[in-house]
C-alpha cells in the first residue's frame, strides 16, 4: 500500500471487511481520518476504496494459472479462487 493514504480505523463500519483503507498494510508514516467516514443515514462511505480485484484481473489470471499448468480441465473453479485470492493479497500487501 502507498504511504499516502489516508487509513481508516473501521470503527462500527460495516464495509471494513473489504475497504483497502482498512485491510491494507502501511509501509512508513501512517495517517488516519479522526473519525470513520462512513455516512450512516445515507449507508455509504465517500472514501470507501474496494479492496476486490475486478472480476476481468481475476479472469486474466485464472487462465494464466490454468495455462501454467498444462491446460487441466475441470478446475476451472480452482483457478479462479486462486486468483482472487493471490490478487487481494497483492492489493492488501502493497505489492
Amino acid at each position: 500500500m502507498t504511504q499516502d493514504i489516508t487509513r481508516c480505523s473501521g470503527q462500527e463500519c460495516p464495509l471494513q471487511e473489504s475497504c483497502l483503507r482498512c485491510t491494507g498494510k502501511t509501509y512508513g508514516r501512517q495517517d488516519f481520518f479522526t473519525q470513520a467516514p462512513y455516512d450512516f443515514t445515507r449507508a455509504q462511505c465517500d472514501y470507501y476504496w474496494d479492496d476486490r480485484p475486478s472480476e476481468e484481473a481475476v479472469r486474466q489470471l485464472a487462465y494464466q494459472l490454468w495455462q501454467n499448468s498444462g491446460c487441466l480441465h475441470n478446475n476451472d473453479l480452482q483457478y479462479w479462487l486462486q486468483a482472487r485470492r493471490q490478487l487481494i493479497d497483492k492489493l492488501r500487501s502493497g505489492c
